[in-house]
């Protein structure tokens, strides 16, 4: 498994399903209504992404595997004023290469690009109704900082 950067074509096609499902996940965590929750979206992409695979801070690439084709991608940030740790923005293997371990490959070298980089800490969000991607996470070191949660009244 190899990360090689993501092209701007390859960004620009992933950008409204990346936009789509993390606007599912956020209304699926309760945070808010659709209408918000996709302007919160479209503000964040803007912000985080602001001139594509060349954005500041923001490293894109997808997984490659060792006959050369995708399997997956990684969206990693580099620490910044806000946050003082990179963070994994979004890990997707897809749906023909699930289950063969490129999801922990991928994570595995984006570490060592970020530790390259000097960074000395990784941090991402899983959603509570991903308890597959909980476990993988647990896994491979990754420790919950804190857990939210919230219960329906009817």
């Amino acid at each position: 498994m190899q990360l090689r950067p993501m092209s701007q074509a390859e960004l620009d096609a992933l950008l409204p399903a990346l936009k789509r499902e993390y606007a599912q996940d956020e209304l699926r965590a309760g945070r808010g209504t659709p209408e918000a929750v996709h302007a919160q979206v479209e503000d964040l992409f803007a912000r985080l992404l602001p001139d594509g695979v060349d954005s500041p801070g923001q490293l894109l690439f997808v997984g490659v595997d060792g006959d050369g084709a995708v399997v997956g991608r990684i969206w990693l940030g580099l620490p910044d004023e806000r946050r003082p740790q990179a963070w994994v923005y979004d890990i997707e293997v897809d749906p023909a290469h699930r289950r063969r371990g490129y999801a922990r490959a991928m994570l595995l070298a984006a570490e060592e690009v970020v530790r390259a980089r000097g960074v000395t800490r990784l941090g991402l969000n899983v959603f509570g109704h991903n308890p597959g991607a909980q476990a993988l996470y647990e896994s491979l070191g990754y420790a919950a900082m804190s857990v939210q949660m919230s219960k329906e009244l009817t």
